[in-house]
């Protein structure tokens, strides 16, 4: 292998199974954001509007394999709940999300010294994320150097910067064009079979599924290979 491409969340760096839970936490948060901004709408009608658009914004986003950018929406929910919206109101609610996804994080056991292992077998290194609720890629990019991964990346792709999600298959050409590499000697890893191994699969790449426990099984898509402890990867180099 030239290139081993990874996914981000739940491959590498570990989050919420359940997105239930925090998402009614940004609610409540919002809420009171938008109450400090001149908001008029009630808490039972403003939780409706944003859950709802979260919702709706998902199935979008898997059905067109296009990014909304979180920025955006904030505008519009804000804005319909009668706030004065500008860019520190926008900012602050990106805050309000990201804090959220940071009460439950952490390291996939073994990933620095898979990472060295496959920098010293000379493979380039890339990454292809679709970024929690649409953020912008300065906050998967705090989540890395805070976890000390983004030194071992020769390039990164991350879904709101190029208004694309997996799986379509320009976002998987792209990061073979950057790291100039052929599908045939790059291997892309991740722990969705629907967005990650079918993804790399359409571009002729050859796909590893990561076990974890955020995973939806889908017997129409069948990876290349199966990995549970990254030091199975190995052998696959």
């Amino acid at each position: 292998m030239k290139a081993v491409i990874f996914d981000l969340g739940h491959t590498l760096i570990d989050y919420y199974h359940d997105w239930a839970g925090p998402e009614e936490r940004i609610v409540s948060r919002l809420f009171k954001l938008s109450q400090d901004t001149g908001g008029r709408m009630q808490e039972p009608d403003f939780r409706r509007s944003v859950l709802a658009t979260l919702s709706h914004n998902r199935d979008r986003k898997s059905r067109d394999m296009m990014e909304i950018p979180l920025s955006t929406v904030l505008e519009n929910l804000m804005g319909a709940a009668g706030c004065r919206v500008d860019e520190g109101l926008v900012q602050d609610g990106l805050e309000v999300f990201y804090e959220a996804l940071k009460e439950d994080r952490s390291l996939v056991p073994g990933t620095i010294e898979m990472l060295e292992r496959v920098r010293d077998r000379g493979c380039s290194v890339g990454l292809i994320s679709d970024v929690a609720w649409g953020l912008p890629s300065e906050y998967p990019l705090r989540d890395m150097r805070h976890f000390g991964l983004d030194r071992y990346f020769d390039d990164m792709i991350f879904s709101s910067d190029v208004g694309l999600r997996k799986p379509h298959p320009r976002i998987f050409k792209m990061a073979l064009f950057n790291l100039g590499v052929e599908k045939e000697s790059s291997m892309y890893v991740g722990n969705s079979l629907q967005f990650d191994v079918k993804g790399a699969k359409s571009v002729g790449m050859k796909a590893v599924l990561k076990k974890s426990g955020y995973f939806q099984t889908d017997d129409s898509i069948v990876p290349d290979h199966t990995v549970d402890d990254w030091k199975e990867l190995d052998e696959l180099l």
